[in-house]
């Protein structure tokens, strides 16, 4: 369970925090334009 061990699971949790990431982003840019359009 060496440093390479550790850079394996780091990244492996890096790619899924980026993922959740571009997921929340799109349902903030999905929410954010319909309240907008709403109001115009």
């Amino acid at each position: 369970m060496g440093q390479q061990y550790n850079k394996g699971i780091k990244k492996k949790r890096r790619l899924a925090y980026l993922k959740r990431k571009k997921v929340a982003a799109k349902l903030a840019a999905a929410s954010a334009k319909k309240p907008a359009k709403a109001k115009k």
